[in-house]
Order: C-alpha cells, then structure tokens, then sequence
C-alpha cells in the first residue's frame, strides 16, 4: 500500500488529502482519498470528504489551490 499526503496550508485552516493506493501487476485494486479540514487555531481536524474515485484527491487539491477558502465552503457544506 502506498499513502500519499499532501497539506495545503492557508491563513485560518489546513487542508489535508491523504490518499491510499493499493496496486498490483494488473492495475489499481485499492483507492481511497480523504480530505480533512485542520484549524490552526485550535488543531481540531475534521474529516470533509471522502471518496473511492481513483484520482479524486489530486481533483481536489488542484480546486484548493486554485479556489481557496471558495472550494472549501463547497466542502463543509
């Protein structure tokens, strides 16, 4: 199994995308991505959403990046 993390910091929270793959010699057998919300305030972190979509975590961090505090209104919501 292989996990990924990637941290996307911003003023008020932390985004977090951990995502696990489990592969074998015939292609992807194992997904999931997990995306947690941390407030840096407090270091409470709250879990946004999860998904079994091969890919769906980098989707995500690509929208934090590109969308900031927008895509995450999206993802609490």
């Amino acid at each position: 199994m292989e996990t990924t993390t990637t941290t996307i910091k911003g003023l008020a929270v932390d985004v977090i995308i951990t995502e696990t793959t489990h592969r074998d010699a015939r292609g992807i057998l194992f997904y999931l991505a997990t995306i947690s919300v941390r407030s840096r305030k407090t270091g409470v972190e709250k879990i946004a959403r999860r998904s079994r979509l091969p890919g769906a975590g980098k989707a995500i961090a690509r929208d934090v990046q590109r969308l900031g505090v927008r895509a995450l209104d999206r993802l609490v919501a």
